[in-house]
């Protein structure tokens, strides 16, 4: 099995490297957050991929956008700096067409998530960017009374008045790589109908991840996880839109009835 490569000097390789794509088990941060027994969720994990380039059979680079879709049900999640390594691994690498590299990547990541991974890449003229705006009210103009350190769903607040399909999203959602302690960057959205969460308490929860070091997926199930055992939503949809690093976003999708690709959202301004 490959090395984790996230935080040592790692040689960017020449050649052809599937080996050095690093699988983490979710099971790890699930058993921790005790999801597995108490929470139904379903999901997508959407990855875009902007410096993704290889040889023709002449030996002229190409370039594509890639966009990869890992079900939330999949054993492993990709460590993000060997998945970037595994890319550029391809760059010097001659293949037919653009559909021959959609068929090796999606056989790599489908192996290594042991799920099927949804793979499509798109030239430059045919990606459509799509709306940079979000649904929703955003609730970043509230001013808390106070900020916790730490993720704790106490802080969460809900009243007795009942909403049907209530959007909102903040832009100001930030934690911590657990290996390399460098910050990660969010826009966080949430869809839910219940009992109505107190907008100035969600703000705070949001903002005591700001020195929690996790994963972005871990992140986005904890954030799950605390909604759903703290508010009691009656259906619950929340998105993290993390800001891109290394020619890579994340796009972390979690919800109380199941998720498509066709439902993720376009890329965001920051992203």
């Amino acid at each position: 099995m490959a090395e984790n490569p996230l935080g040592a000097q790692s040689q960017n390789p020449t050649t052809y490297s599937p080996d050095i794509l690093y699988p983490i088990p979710r099971w790890a941060a699930r058993s921790l957050l005790d999801i597995d027994k108490k929470i139904l969720m379903y999901g997508i994990d959407h990855w875009q991929a902007y410096e993704l380039s290889w040889l023709d059979l002449n030996g002229k680079p190409q370039v594509a956008i890639g966009e990869f879709f890992f079900n939330s049900d999949s054993e492993n999640l990709v460590e993000s700096k060997s998945l970037k390594l595994y890319l550029n691994s391809m760059n010097q690498e001659r293949y037919k067409d653009a559909r021959k590299v959609q068929e090796v990547i999606r056989g790599d990541l489908s192996a290594l998530s042991k799920s099927e991974v949804k793979v499509e890449l798109f030239s430059l003229d045919d990606c459509e960017i799509g709306s940079l705006s979000r649904a929703g009210r955003c609730i970043d103009h509230h001013s808390p009374e106070s900020y916790a350190e730490t993720p704790d769903q106490q802080i969460l607040k809900m009243s007795s008045d009942l909403v049907d399909d209530e959007q909102l999203y903040s832009d100001l959602f930030r934690s911590n790589c657990p290996v390399t302690g460098q910050p990660d960057w969010a826009s966080f959205e949430i869809r839910y109908t219940g009992p109505k969460i107190d907008e100035s308490s969600l703000l705070a929860y949001l903002c005591s991840f700001r020195q929690h070091q996790g994963y972005h997926e871990e992140c986005a199930e904890r954030i799950f996880r605390d909604i759903t055992q703290a508010c009691k939503p009656q259906e619950l949809r929340i998105a993290m839109n993390f800001l891109r690093r290394g020619g890579l976003d994340i796009n972390v999708y979690r919800s109380t009835v199941p998720v498509t690709s066709d439902s993720v959202n376009s890329r965001l301004v920051r992203q």
